[in-house]
């Protein structure tokens, strides 16, 4: 580029640091020259610079209001605790009176019939034999001797057939007869005789019995439900908002 010498006014190449006409610096002037025209371009180039920035911020503010601010409600669902009034039932004891039937034993007398061993005195028959003597008599004999007899005394002499010999004067005979004896027997004998026993009569008594009965009570009770609940949250981005905005093309 040829620029001038501010001292000669002579044309140099804006290279040369000075003037080979007259040997002036050219470097400030140089300088001075270019700051000169940076600042020219510099405040031309800022009122476009400032519109670009102003438009761009604009057009960011817009979309972080279209997309940041805006806000749309769902729902969610959520378990909550509650506090509630439960009826139970308790078993509780009572006491009843209550009937019963027993056995109670009592001593008694019982007669019974035992066989005890009893002597008896028992008749019965029974010969008793004795000898008796028998005498022929004067000039007599036996000719024969009956059974149950002997000859106890006899004489020689002729019998009738007037043979010579021992005859028979004399018998002794036994002799039975029939007497009634009596002897000692033991008999069982049934006598009545009493013991005392143990006898059981059925009686009624009371006793007290504990027994049992539902009885209804309540009682608070932590339960737990579903409820569904409206939350604010960014239409876009799904975040939770402290705010509600809703834009009419936003749908939510």
């Amino acid at each position: 580029m040829i620029q001038f010498c501010p001292q000669c006014g002579k044309n140099i190449s804006n290279k040369m640091k000075f003037c080979p006409n007259c040997g002036v610096t050219l470097e400030s002037q140089n300088s001075d020259k270019s700051e000169t025209k940076q600042k020219n371009i510099n405040f031309q180039t800022i009122p476009a610079l400032n519109t670009i920035t102003i438009i761009g911020i604009c057009v960011f503010l817009i979309l972080i209001f279209l997309v940041i601010i805006p806000t749309k409600t769902i729902t969610y669902s959520i378990e909550v605790a509650y506090t509630d009034n439960e009826t139970y039932y308790e078993k509780e004891p009572y006491v009843v009176q209550e009937s019963y039937q027993e056995k109670v034993p009592y001593q008694t007398t019982e007669t019974y019939t035992d066989q005890v061993p009893v002597p008896v005195s028992v008749p019965y028959q029974d010969y008793e034999y004795f000898y008796k003597t028998y005498d022929a008599g004067t000039d007599k004999y036996y000719s024969s001797i009956p059974t149950d007899c002997v000859c106890s005394s006899t004489r020689y002499n002729y019998d009738s057939d007037g043979v010579y010999g021992a005859l028979c004067v004399q018998l002794t005979c036994q002799i039975a007869t029939t007497v009634t004896k009596y002897r000692t027997e033991t008999q069982q004998q049934s006598i009545q005789k009493e013991r005392p026993v143990t006898e059981y009569r059925t009686e009624t008594k009371t006793r007290s019995v504990t027994q049992y009965q539902d009885v209804a009570k309540t009682r608070s009770v932590i339960k737990t439900r579903i409820e569904e609940r409206p939350l604010e949250v960014n239409w876009l981005l799904g975040f939770k908002t402290p705010y509600s905005l809703h834009l009419p093309f936003i749908s939510g």
